[in-house]
């Protein structure tokens, strides 16, 4: 199988060579064909640079530099865009800061190479967690869970986390729809689609660890964007991009 595993930075050069290695380690192991594709917002710590200095560069790794910081969701997009030229089988979104086991990723291509359109790794299940959260952060996560449950009507207990695998039919999806959101809140948006198309999903445990490298890039100004983009899904729904 083809495996893509999508990779959005800024400011991640430590991490990113961490990452990079553990992934390429993992997958040695296994039957399946691995490509990394990070997509840099043109950090100013030099990560485009680092990622082009790998000895994968080019075999297994491959970099998108985009001009300026325009977003989680349209990293995703770009991600997509690619792998859908690259005839990707199963691709995987994961972030840069080793909060994701790079372990875990071997667990969603098997759930999509067992016929799920969509795997979602979560903290929210038996045998899932969050390691050395303070309590704010807990509280936040929990409230936009429930949120997106009652308000959007998706069964899924972990809705916010960016850490996902998907079956190439549905990477058709979401470049075909108008996702509006460039930030955090792209993650609801895109549940939501799964819910309205009513995807096979499957959850997947995992334990989120705190990031021991840079600094956090949710700020309340996604918190508040997250808000917002509930209502607009509740108002206006999600529509095909128009021709």
């Amino acid at each position: 199988m083809n495996v893509s595993i999508i990779i959005p930075t800024y400011n991640e050069k430590d991490n990113i060579i961490i990452l990079t290695s553990k992934l390429i380690d993992i997958f040695s192991h296994s039957p399946h064909n691995l490509k990394i594709i990070v997509v840099d917002d043109n950090s100013p710590d030099g990560t485009s640079s680092v990622v082009e200095q790998l000895n994968s560069y080019g075999k297994s790794v491959f970099l998108i530099t985009r001009e300026s910081k325009l977003g989680l969701g349209s990293a995703y997009q770009a991600g997509y865009n690619w792998c859908k030229e690259n005839n990707s089988d199963c691709i995987i979104q994961m972030d840069s800061d080793l909060s994701h086991p790079p372990e875990i990723t071997i667990q969603i291509v098997d759930s999509i190479n067992s016929g799920y359109d969509v795997a979602i790794a979560s903290r929210y299940i038996d045998k899932g967690g969050v390691s050395s959260w303070p309590i704010h952060r807990k509280i936040i996560s929990f409230v936009a869970n429930m949120l997106v449950r009652i308000f959007l009507g998706s069964k899924l207990h972990d809705n916010t986390t960016g850490f996902r695998g998907f079956n190439s039919n549905t990477i058709d999806l979401l470049i075909r729809y108008d996702v509006k959101s460039n930030g955090f809140s792209y993650l609801i948006e895109s549940v939501y689609l799964f819910h309205k198309m009513k995807l096979k999903i499957q959850e997947i445990p995992f334990v989120f660890q705190e990031r021991s490298i840079g600094k956090t890039k949710l700020s309340s100004f996604e918190i508040f964007r997250f808000l917002l983009s509930i209502f607009h899904l509740l108002i206006y729904g999600i529509k095909e991009k128009s021709q």
